[in-house]
């Protein structure tokens, strides 16, 4: 079979959402790589990018952004937190179906067509890096599978990632479950509770990444933040109030 013959085929049009945090130095080299990548696809699609808290210029080459390119829009909220991004993703999307990406394309871009054509046929596609190759530094890798563990012992999940890029996701899923999306991260592994839970269809598939930057995120809190979270959805599965 012919490369052309295997590429999957696209049906339904897309959203690209994107938290950005003081990105100024990669957002504009960047976004025009993804555009160009996107363009390829032959499908209708929008970019939205989402600046949460940011104290940069971010803001300034969002809006630019978004005037020179008719497929970006662009918003910026106050407070940080990429929870609150992902929420107005969710509510702005003019498309079916939403993948999640980080500005950096630490993760291979072509998960997203990948992630397309299984979101047919699915409610969230989960890209993971433990399935696939991953240059990240040994604590993150470890902390990562720690929270893995502890996740599949307590709620019987077997999904290997719940990082916020390389997931897409029908928009109606997302809506359908908006009310546990905080501002935090923790909404990756509640809608992916909540779906499967219902039965709903997930796949998970393997990506590559490559992500030496220093974390945006204070590891000390967002660890506290994701244990707590995760805490509180066991006990609340447990409860019957979830």
């Amino acid at each position: 079979m012919s490369d052309a013959a295997a590429k999957p085929v696209l049906l339904t049009p897309f959203t690209i959402g994107i938290p950005v945090y003081n990105e100024e130095a990669i957002l504009v080299s960047n976004t025009e790589r993804l555009l160009a990548y996107l363009d390829t696809l032959g499908q209708t699609y929008e970019v939205l990018i989402g600046s949460n808290g940011s104290t940069d210029n971010t803001t300034v080459i969002g809006v630019d952004l978004a005037r020179r390119f008719p497929h970006v829009r662009f918003f910026h909220l106050p407070e940080r937190g990429v929870g609150n991004a992902f929420r107005e993703f969710a509510r702005r999307a003019k498309h079916p179906f939403l993948v999640s990406v980080d500005m950096d394309l630490s993760v291979d871009i072509d998960f997203i067509e990948k992630a397309l054509a299984l979101l047919e046929t699915n409610e969230i596609v989960v890209g993971s890096k433990k399935l696939g190759k991953q240059k990240r530094s040994l604590f993150r890798t470890f902390a990562s599978d720690s929270f893995l563990q502890i996740t599949r012992a307590l709620l019987g999940l077997t999904y290997d990632d719940y990082s916020v890029a390389a997931k897409a996701y029908r928009v109606e899923t997302i809506r359908k479950h908006a009310e546990v999306i905080n501002e935090g991260t923790s909404y990756v592994l509640e809608l992916c509770f909540l779906t499967h839970r219902a039965g709903g269809r997930i796949v998970q598939i393997p990506v590559q990444c490559e992500d030496w930057r220093k974390s945006k995120f204070n590891l000390v809190h967002e660890a506290i933040y994701k244990y707590s979270h995760l805490i509180g959805l066991w006990m609340r599965s447990r409860t019957g109030r979830i």
